[in-house]
């Protein structure tokens, strides 16, 4: 499993008129663009799902079989106070990986 973290510090204030959301909630986003036929399913098919919050971007890759190590990682960066991702933001990423697993399986 890789996982990455991207910041960009920028100033955007919070109440912009031209900015359709006041809030920057964290958004998750699946790289799996296309997905293997069930058939041809390889064990080394790589997938990943990417966590945007605020300017900070969390890139998580795992293959096929590596899903409860991931998980795993996941749960310890949230219990980690060294950075912003909470509890929250692991649910949303272990979610999105389930649809994944369920779509490849």
């Amino acid at each position: 499993m890789t996982f990455h973290q991207n910041s960009t510090p920028r100033s955007i204030p919070i109440l912009d008129k031209k900015s359709p959301k006041l809030l920057n909630p964290a958004r998750c986003m699946t790289e799996n663009l296309h997905m293997t036929n069930k058939n041809t399913h390889s064990p080394d098919t790589s997938h990943s799902v990417v966590l945007m919050k605020g300017e900070t971007q969390w890139r998580f890759a795992w293959k096929n079989g590596e899903e409860t190590i991931a998980v795993k990682a996941i749960t310890d960066i949230a219990k980690s106070t060294e950075t912003d991702f909470d509890w929250f933001d692991a649910a949303m990423v272990c979610h999105e990986m389930t649809k994944i697993t369920a779509k490849a399986a």
